[in-house]
């Protein structure tokens, strides 16, 4: 079992790729800070109660998931079928370690990849809106970043990630229409505390959120994080920030 220490990131702006620019990051309270530094995260654990939660509110949208990845190299998938009955809800992935494989398998257009790179949030919509089409299902969500210890840069450090989420674009009047129940993985003590700490997480590491914008059949948006610690770490990090991001989204949090 792998365990992994959140660390608070440096503060940044981004103000290319549909999001806005922002200034200094607000860490919160130094009570915040300390609770980050040193907490331990069971990862998996954390990801298989999320999961978990995912898998009770996704059939009751009658909808399936589609996971599109990069720097996580599947580990997004693997997480989400450590839960049983994962065949349910959950269609499959691709990899897509490569900018021709983005292209090419979930159609991101060349001229964004040049322009923004792969490791941007109009990237990672496409991916997500992408995988949906190529998986003919309802909801999408997509990893790409830099994990190091390689390949950072000035403007795009290790440790920078973009987390993209697509949605069908009538999403918010069918989640209106169903009263979405909560399953029972987050109802205990400690769960409570792993959900908090991916509040917490989100608070500190988020830079920045894009507009939501339509592609297709399909309402997308991303996350732009900052994350530090080593290769696996943020990995895992990215994982768990996705997974989150998916769970705040379908019962609109």
């Amino acid at each position: 079992m792998s365990n992994f220490i959140a660390m608070p990131p440096t503060s940044g702006s981004f103000s290319s790729g549909g999001l806005s620019t922002s200034g200094e990051k607000t860490l919160g309270s130094s009570l915040a800070e300390d609770s980050a530094k040193n907490a331990l995260f069971d990862f998996y654990r954390m990801s298989a109660c999320i999961s978990h939660e995912l898998g009770t509110i996704l059939p009751q949208l009658k909808m399936r998931l589609a996971v599109a990845e990069s720097c996580t190299s599947g580990l997004l998938g693997t997480t989400i079928t450590q839960v049983s009955g994962a065949s349910n809800w959950f269609e499959g992935g691709i990899l897509s370690y490569s900018n021709e494989m983005k292209h090419n398998l979930l159609g991101v257009e060349e001229k964004v990849l040049k322009t923004f790179g792969a490791v941007s949030a109009p990237t990672v919509c496409q991916m997500a809106s992408g995988v949906c089409s190529a998986a003919k299902c309802h909801f999408g969500l997509s990893i790409s970043g830099i994990a190091g210890p390689n390949g950072g840069s000035m403007e795009k450090p290790v440790g920078t990630a973009f987390i993209g989420l697509s949605l069908p674009k009538n999403f918010a009047s069918l989640r209106k229409k169903i009263k979405v129940k909560k399953g029972k993985a987050l109802e205990n003590g400690m769960e409570q505390n792993w959900l908090k700490s991916c509040q917490l997480m989100k608070h500190i590491y988020l830079q920045q959120e894009s507009k939501t914008v339509v592609l297709g059949a399909f309402e997308t948006r991303a996350r732009h994080f900052l994350f530090e610690g080593d290769r696996e770490s943020i990995r895992q990090s990215a994982t768990l920030m996705a997974l989150y991001f998916a769970y705040e989204n379908l019962l609109g949090e």
